[in-house]
């Protein structure tokens, strides 16, 4: 719990989102700035997590709903053996959005989380069509105790302004 409150300090919203690219298993890496213009959630998951797993399908059924709208779901396993257990993850939960791996160092710079804390998953970025993050929330916020009417009432929210 220490640990989670400390990062909530260092984890400064509005910032500018990194612009990183994001590997993937076989493929093209994920370059965040690619999306500049669109609404961005960026989703940080573990493959072995209840409530990351969940998360698939509330993001999915968002970016079905606001993806026309100009909204766009981007995902990173955070893993330690993310590079070989996102391509089953990938077959068996199939996501409708673009998903990665980052390693936890990276996930800490994209998250802009202190060194000594623990990322806790999931981790989501709101970013809004400048690239800036408006906002951050981790696994074991209340935001996820009703994550798929907090996720959709923020999208929302951001593809108004």
């Amino acid at each position: 719990m220490i640990a989670f409150l400390a990062s909530i300090l260092f984890a400064a919203t509005p910032r500018p989102l990194l612009d990183m690219s994001i590997p993937v298993p076989n493929g093209k890496p994920i370059t965040l700035k690619t999306y500049r213009g669109k609404v961005l959630l960026v989703a940080v998951i573990s493959t072995d997590c209840g409530p990351c797993i969940a998360s698939i399908d509330i993001l999915n059924r968002a970016q079905k709903d606001f993806g026309p709208q100009g909204f766009q779901v981007v995902a990173a396993a955070g893993d330690t053996n993310a590079q070989y257990m996102l391509t089953p993850f990938i077959a068996r939960y199939r996501p409708v959005f673009p998903m990665g791996y980052l390693t936890e160092e990276q996930i800490k710079k994209l998250g802009d989380i202190g060194p000594k804390d623990r990322p806790f998953a999931p981790i989501f970025l709101f970013t809004d069509r400048q690239g800036i993050v408006r906002q951050q929330v981790y696994g074991d916020n209340a935001f996820f105790k009703a994550e798929e009417a907090s996720t959709r009432k923020v999208i929302q929210e951001m593809l108004k302004q």
